[in-house]
């Protein structure tokens, strides 16, 4: 298993710890989320409820409790945030622009094949833009907005489909 890191923030984005991980244009890890539901949990209450009828007890509201949630953003505690086109290709710039130059740094063979392959999916969410959703991950105080990665949704009916830059990221084995 592997916890997913921003390299910027340093903050977790994400784990693989049980689904497979596919690279998209060799740029962009694609996780595929499914429907989950959580809450309503009873932990044996309403079993106890029944036992202590005669004294009252009762068990409410447990089925009402449920929620249906994305488990990638639920279990990733990822945060829906909102931008129009213009305000993405602002983000976008300076944040492939920052990634690039960490990566002339680290690994100069990979810049020319990462803007090549960057460009091209920008390109694509571009083109459909109104289809995407927008996450960041949990940040904390003292991060910077604007240099953490940015998490993009796509769905294709009942199925999400996550797309997380690769070149941003840094895996740890746990």
């Amino acid at each position: 298993m592997r916890v997913f890191k921003c390299i910027f923030s340093g903050v977790e984005v994400f784990c693989d710890f049980d689904r497979l991980l596919v690279t998209e244009d060799d740029v962009v890890y694609v996780l595929e989320g499914k429907y989950i539901e959580i809450g309503g949990e009873d932990y044996g209450l309403a079993t106890n409820a029944d036992e202590d009828a005669e004294e009252g007890a009762v068990a409410e509201g447990a089925e009402s409790t449920k929620q249906r949630v994305v488990d990638v953003v639920h279990n990733n505690r990822l945060t829906e945030t909102c931008y129009d086109k213009k305000s993405f290709m602002a983000y976008i710039k300076g944040y492939m622009k920052n990634l690039n130059d960490k990566l002339k740094e680290s690994d100069p063979a990979r810049s020319a094949a990462f803007v090549a392959g960057a460009q091209a999916f920008v390109k694509k969410v571009v083109a459909s833009f109104d289809d995407y959703q927008f996450f960041l991950p949990p940040l904390s105080d003292d991060a910077n907005q604007e240099e953490a990665i940015l998490v993009l949704c796509k769905w294709e009916g009942e199925v999400a489909k996550f797309f997380f830059w690769k070149d941003g990221l840094k895996g740890e084995r746990v």
